[in-house]
Order: C-alpha cells, then sequence, then structure tokens
C-alpha cells in the first residue's frame, strides 16, 4: 500500500512556503527596520551578528566531519555526497549567484537605491543573497543524510538553522527580502539537480 503523502515528502515545497510566509513581514522599507533598531534588545544583536558572520561555519564543520568519516571507513555514499555538495555549492552558490550579482549590480538597503549593472562593488551586490544560498545548499544536502539515517529525526533541524542564517541577512540590512529568497530558490534548484543524480543510492550515517 502506498505511503499517504504529506507536506513532509515535498521539501521543497514546505520551505518555499514557509519562507514565503514569514518572509512577507519584511516586505516593508529599510526604513521599518531603522527606526525599530533602537527598541531591540542588546542581545538581539549579538544573536543576529553570531547567524548572519559565524552561521556558515557549521554547517562547513558538519560537511568536513562527514568527508572525514567517508574516507576513514570507506563510505564510498556518503564520499558521493559530499563532493556532490561541494559541486553544488562552487557552481550554484558561488559562481552562478556571484555573476548575477555583479550583472545585475542591486545596492544593498544602506547603500541607496540605484542598480549599477555591471558593478563589482561590494555594496551594489545585494542580489542575490550568496549566504542564503549556501545555507540552503548545506541545509538540503544535511537534510538528505539524515533522513536516510538514523537521525531522521533532526532532519528538518539544518532547514531552519539555514532559514535563521538568511532572515539574518534581512535583519542586518544587509539584503532586502527578495534577494534571500532568491539566493534560497537558488540554493533548493542546485541542491535538487545535484541530489536526484545520487539518489538511487542511499546515504547514511552510522
Amino acid at each position: 500500500m502506498e505511503s499517504k503523502k504529506t507536506l513532509e515528502n515535498y521539501p521543497v515545497i514546505w520551505i518555499l512556503i514557509s519562507t514565503g510566509a514569514f518572509s512577507f513581514l519584511f516586505f516593508f522599507n529599510t526604513n521599518f527596520w531603522l527606526n525599530l533598531i533602537p527598541y531591540l534588545p542588546n542581545n538581539f544583536f549579538l544573536i543576529n551578528r553570531l547567524f548572519t558572520n559565524w552561521g556558515l561555519y557549521l554547517f562547513y564543520i558538519i560537511f568536513a566531519f562527514v568527508l572525514v568519516f567517508s574516507l576513514v571507513h570507506k563510505n564510498r555514499t556518503n564520499r558521493n555526497v559530499f563532493f556532490a555538495y561541494l559541486k553544488t555549492q562552487l557552481i550554484f552558490a558561488f559562481a552562478i549567484v556571484r555573476l548575477l550579482k555583479i550583472i545585475v549590480g542591486r545596492s544593498r538597503p544602506l547603500h541607496g537605491i540605484d542598480n549599477i549593472f555591471l558593478s563589482f562593488n561590494p555594496g551594489n551586490n545585494s542580489f542575490p543573497s550568496g549566504h542564503a544560498a549556501d545555507a540552503f545548499v548545506s541545509g538540503i544536502f544535511l537534510y538528505y543524510l539524515l533522513k536516510n539515517s538514523k537521525y531522521s529525526c533532526y532532519r528538518f533541524l539544518p532547514l531552519v538553522y539555514a532559514y535563521l542564517i538568511g532572515l539574518s541577512r534581512i535583519l542586518s540590512l544587509a539584503h532586502y527580502p527578495l534577494d534571500v529568497l532568491t539566493g534560497i530558490f537558488i540554493g533548493i534548484l542546485g541542491s535538487w539537480f545535484f541530489i536526484a543524480r545520487i539518489q538511487k543510492e542511499p546515504a547514511t550515517i552510522y
């Protein structure tokens, strides 16, 4: 008998719906956040800075562990997942995102409202968010690994964590919501493009 289909069976749709719903709150213009800043507690800025500046490093450490584990235990499946992850990061989260940043040349929230096409200035490289793309590539690959392991009950934690990194980029006024949403979409697209090619061979973490 076929298993009952739920929203959990479609993580891409789940991510897009939840992200769109929550990010709707942040489509006010930048002045909304500038006016709100004086009323926010100091620990908010500490937490936000931790996510926006250091959040990605936790993912990198985890995937470095996955690589070491796969080499030590000669786990071909996890090794293939790691190199698929690496290719996704390089092609989608870095190359495609960087190319779009330069071509579009969108100013960041605190750098004016102009679009300067073919700009290499970081202040004009707002669209799309590289942090968001990077975080969701990591989050989805880790979701895939956990889902096919004995730790499957924790599989949604990487997606929540990735979402918090993307949200921190909006709250820190480094990006507009559309920048982050586009970065998330690129990360999802790239991840599923490569995961589809390794999905026949289940990934396992012991």
